[in-house]
């Protein structure tokens, strides 16, 4: 039987809707695009005629029957106030990250999409990619035994370094929380499964940032450290600062009672799978003199005993579209989508606790949760 094709209309049409043109329709073969709409018309005209689709208006596109998916690539703040409208337009929706800005907010999405039998999902979709599928795989089978600790660090000196319009960064709807978080916090827990509590203390290093030509006001916090503690009794710490000049901090670890798990970027996925098996590792520390293993502990030589890992499935490489996909394909079998509204809203959950508790410094009892996503491999 002929696989079922399903129309996504794009809202959004920034510099980040590239990465999921080139992929959707053309890797993914079970969705193509219908139709774009933008704010600046100009712009869905161009990239409507660069991909071969139709510019139009976002009143349109919500009526196009073509349309199934509607995939929202705006700033955050629109988020939920175009998942709304796309939902009571009777269209699935996946959109970028975050789901919204605030728990009720995500609250009346995800109820809004079950009182009518629609989808709903969220990037990231990168926990779908090849090196943290084989994470998943370690996990399951045991290699590491029983989670009990994680660390998940993006800190940096901001994106007006690179990006072409960084000030946005530095507005409400922006921040390291809201923008680099969620690839570690959905990595996280499709690894090791929902949060159940948090503790965070953040600050806003400075209150104007040079930009270009021009200085900008900061409105948003933007150096963050905080605890996590897992249904599963994991803890883990994260940080997360766009004030910080250079860190030799980790990008993802995991750590069991029988081992350790570096994982690749969340973000970029660049890096390998790399297992450290207790075991073997004190095998062959207890080879040493007793004061070269306290030497060898605490060095970076030490990594020579971690394995690098084969991927069980194939990775691609930093590109977007899998989720998108994996809802296409489970709106026609009848199946949860695993970048779907469960995790997406946990996810976002988590991220709004972040400054509930920078502003109220106690703990934040988590209110959602979700299972762990089906694997791929």
């Amino acid at each position: 039987m002929e696989e079922r094709v399903l129309g996504i209309g794009l809202i959004g049409c920034g510099n980040f809707c590239g990465a999921y043109l080139r992929t959707l329709g053309v890797k993914y073969k079970n969705v193509r695009f219908v139709c774009c709409s933008d704010l600046v018309t100009e712009r869905a005209e161009k990239i409507a005629q660069e991909y071969n689709i139709r510019a139009c208006t976002t009143e349109e596109l919500l009526a196009d029957p073509e349309v199934d998916i509607v995939l929202i690539l705006t700033t955050p703040g629109s988020h939920y106030p175009l998942s709304i409208r796309a939902l009571n337009a009777g269209k699935h929706v996946y959109c970028e990250k975050p789901m919204a800005l605030n728990v009720e907010q995500a609250n009346e999405i995800v109820a809004l999409a079950e009182s009518k039998g629609l989808y709903v999902g969220n990037a990231p979709d990168t926990f779908l990619d090849g090196g943290f599928q084989t994470c998943r795989k370690l996990i399951d089978e045991g290699a590491i035994g029983d989670i009990i600790g994680v660390t998940a660090n993006f800190v940096g000196p901001g994106h007006e370094l690179w990006h072409p319009h960084p000030d946005f960064y530095y507005e409400v709807g922006g921040g390291p929380i809201l923008d680099m978080a969620p690839y570690f916090i959905t990595a996280l827990v499709s690894l090791v499964g929902p949060i159940e509590q948090m503790c965070c203390y953040g600050m806003k290093s400075f209150e104007e940032r040079p930009i270009q030509d021009h200085t900008r006001k900061v409105e948003v916090l933007t150096n963050y450290a905080g605890i996590m503690k897992f249904r599963n009794g994991a803890i883990g710490n994260i940080n997360m600062s766009f004030d910080i000049w250079k860190s030799m901090q980790p990008r993802l670890e995991i750590y069991g009672t029988e081992g350790v798990i570096f994982a690749p970027d969340p973000n970029t996925l660049e890096g390998d799978v790399l297992l450290l098996r207790a075991e073997h590792y004190k095998e062959e520390l207890l080879k040493l003199p007793r004061f070269s293993i306290v030497k060898m502990l605490y060095s970076p030589e030490s990594l020579k005993y971690f394995e690098k890992v084969d991927l069980v499935i194939p990775s691609p490489g930093n590109e977007r579209g899998k989720g998108v996909s994996d809802m296409a394909e489970a709106i026609v079998q009848g199946r949860k989508a695993r970048a779907g509204a469960d995790i997406s809203r946990h996810v976002s959950e988590a991220l709004a606790a972040f400054n509930i508790c920078s502003e109220t410094c106690a703990p934040y009892v988590m209110q959602s949760t979700c299972e762990k996503p089906e694997p791929l491999y």
